[in-house]
């Protein structure tokens, strides 16, 4: 069977998660981590995309990655196999490095995405490193200074406060909470937006399953984002008009709202007054888009 195509959307935030062939470590020394780091730089400059917050760890690693236009699976791609490239060539061996094809999450509110990175700083600590908050190879110390060289702390730290001293205070008061508490919610919360299909059938620990779940987008959510993103009003967006800058947002309200599963498309119909078939051929089309990208 086909794998699902990614979900891509400018400014979609994605949390990846990629682990060792066989639980292997992906990084035996520190110099492998400083590859894997310099590879993010590279990327980053190559193909547009910010890095919210990151940690690796000597058998996986996670990161927060916002695209632009190019979509995840291409950032992927270039960075996991330029890394198998080097790690197969230092350490004369063949084969795969990374355990099948890595997990990726999208982010669906910014509650969710402040625990989320709280929850990817205490990697170290949960792993009794040392270093704990000190670790190296974590974007946590970036989100205490307020700025960072490979991440982009205060593009999510505004989302706490537009005072910067002020969001740093939030963000170490938020990450106390998360310390104490680490599951997000302890209301019923709904599968997050998986962009795939888990067919390992590995069990996550307590930890990895809380985060990769989270409380479901709503359709007036998803309206408010499509309306923050364009220069549409919400009358022209939900209405009939046919002026292409409003079909093109529309579409895309048509396309996330189907594939994040916020609502079926005989709702999507009744709501926007298209005939289902419309919905339908607006998804495959959007798909056929993202293919040939």
């Amino acid at each position: 069977m086909a794998r699902k195509q990614r979900v891509h959307f400018v400014g979609a935030t994605y949390h990846v998660i990629a682990r060792g062939n066989n639980l292997e470590n992906i990084f035996r020394e520190e110099e492998d981590k400083k590859e894997y780091a310099n590879l993010l730089v590279k990327y980053k400059d190559r193909l547009g995309f910010d890095l919210l917050a990151y940690v690796l760890m000597d058998n996986h690693f996670h990161l927060l990655i916002q695209v632009d236009q190019s979509p995840l699976m291409k950032i992927m791609q270039g960075l996991q196999q330029t890394y198998t490239q080097y790690f197969n060539r230092k350490y004369h061996r063949v084969g795969h490095v990374f355990q099948q094809r890595y997990k990726a999450f999208l982010c669906g509110n910014d509650a969710y995405l402040i625990t989320l990175i709280c929850y990817i700083h205490q990697n170290p600590c949960r792993a009794n490193i040392d270093e704990g908050l000190d670790y190296t190879w974590s974007s946590h110390r970036d989100y205490v200074k307020g700025w960072g060289s490979l991440v982009k702390p205060q593009l999510v730290l505004k989302l706490l406060n537009e005072d910067i001293e002020k969001a740093i205070q939030l963000y170490k008061e938020t990450f106390a909470k998360v310390q104490e508490y680490p599951i997000p919610s302890a209301q019923p919360i709904e599968k997050n937006f998986s962009l795939e299909d888990n067919k390992t059938g590995e069990t996550e620990n307590k930890f990895d399953q809380a985060l990769l779940t989270t409380t479901k987008m709503s359709f007036e959510d998803l309206v408010t984002q499509i309306l923050n993103e364009t220069d549409v009003s919400r009358e022209l967006l939900l209405g009939p008009c046919r002026i292409r800058s409003v079909v093109a947002a529309r579409n895309q309200l048509i396309y996330r709202a189907v594939k994040f599963e916020i609502c079926t498309r005989a709702e999507l119909a009744r709501w926007l007054q298209l005939d289902p078939t419309r919905i339908t051929r607006v998804c495959q089309e959007t798909d056929l888009d993202f293919c040939r990208q």
